[in-house]
């Protein structure tokens, strides 16, 4: 892994195991969070975000799990763990959530315990991770929704948070995630049903609060010009996986998926024709459940190559230092389609031997009895 990178995730699947079939919610997963910096990760209404993050902290619930990939975390002590392999109710995922890896979810109201005050809550994630006396852990409570410039600070703290405002919640949910000085900081959509003076302040606070304490942060949002204003990378995530990675300036004004493209000619622009239609992304981000074959923008995609990108997945190509894309307009066909089938035909074979393993087995069983 390299040294600039804090979090590395390869070829991440997550899928969910229903009664009506599998949901690959995450399938093939791959970014690279750097040291220091904010990694926006932007997408449609079920890409595959809000999953992919959680997956992250090994917080699926069931019947989702991790079912392939790697998600190495490079320490502060020079070591490193595969957070993919650790047992989701295990010791070793307990010691990193919170402490090492820390979490703003999507909504505060239901994130947050009704029966607990804030005070409460926060401080049990420092007396756990940091074995602080319950009167030490209320200091540095008291201190952080200072830090996070909560109104009445001392107050709230004993506060029920069903007491507080929605912009207060809020910051109740980052002093929560800063508690314990995380290298690394999820924020899921944290404006969600917040008004939008409200937004800007949030997200002012958590730009100067990441510049304040050096961590990185995974900033998850629906809206293009929020990561243009606050990251300093981005990634494109589309039906589970990441299509395209780069720095912002280069992805905004260089765009080289067909779906970036198009995300960014969606966004109203005030220097727009008065009598010209805005521009929209045609049909729906497919359910889970009934992926197309082939690239999976291809029923969507404005340069659809017929015979091509409904038949060949597209592999993960490095373009310059730190710029990836999945696309086949960047990649040789053929030797995709080579390396694809040659693939499928040993899948066959292996499946073939293993059918026939076991009508040999049966078969043994059978003249036994």
């Amino acid at each position: 892994m390299p040294d600039n990178n804090l979090l590395t995730v390869d070829e991440l699947k997550t899928y969910f195991f229903t009664d009506e079939g599998v949901v690959k919610a995450v399938d093939g997963l791959t970014l690279e969070v750097p040291r220091g910096r904010t990694l926006g990760v932007v997408g449609e209404s079920g890409s595959g975000k809000s999953v992919g993050a959680r997956s992250l902290m090994q917080l699926v619930d069931p019947p989702g799990r991790i079912v392939e990939g790697s998600i190495m975390l490079n320490r502060a002590d020079g070591s490193t763990v595969d957070i993919s392999s650790l047992d989701p109710r295990g010791p070793a995922i307990r010691a990193i959530r919170g402490d090492e890896i820390a979490m703003i979810f999507q909504e505060p109201m239901s994130s947050l315990s009704p029966v607990h005050t804030v005070g409460d809550q926060i401080g049990e994630m420092i007396e756990l991770h940091w074995g602080y006396t319950k009167a030490q852990a209320r200091d540095r409570v008291l201190e952080l929704l200072q830090q996070v410039e909560m109104p009445k600070a001392r107050g709230v703290i004993d506060s029920y948070t069903f007491e507080l405002s929605g912009g207060m919640r809020q910051r109740a949910m980052i002093a929560m995630g800063l508690a314990c000085d995380p290298s690394l900081l999820i924020a899921d959509e944290p404006t969600t049903a917040l008004d939008v003076t409200t937004q800007a302040v949030i997200l002012d606070l958590i730009r100067r609060l990441q510049e304040s304490f050096g961590m990185s942060v995974l900033f998850i949002t629906h809206a293009l010009g929020v990561i243009a204003e606050l990251a300093d990378h981005v990634a494109v995530m589309y039906l589970g996986s990441v299509v395209e990675q780069g720095s912002v300036m280069d992805v905004f004004h260089r765009p080289q998926h067909p779906y970036t493209r198009s995300l960014l000619r969606s966004i109203p622009s005030l220097g727009l024709e008065k009598k010209r239609r805005l521009e929209a992304i045609r049909g729906m981000v497919p359910h889970p459940f009934n992926r197309p074959g082939g690239c999976p923008f291809h029923n969507r995609c404005p340069e659809f190559m017929p015979g091509v990108c409904d038949q060949l997945v597209p592999p993960l190509e490095h373009l310059d230092a730190g710029r990836t894309v999945r696309c086949l307009l960047h990649s040789d066909v053929d030797e995709v389609r080579a390396r694809q089938e040659e693939q499928a035909a040993a899948e066959r074979e292996a499946a073939a031997g293993e059918a026939a393993a076991q009508r040999s087995v049966g078969k043994r069983g059978g003249e036994s009895r």
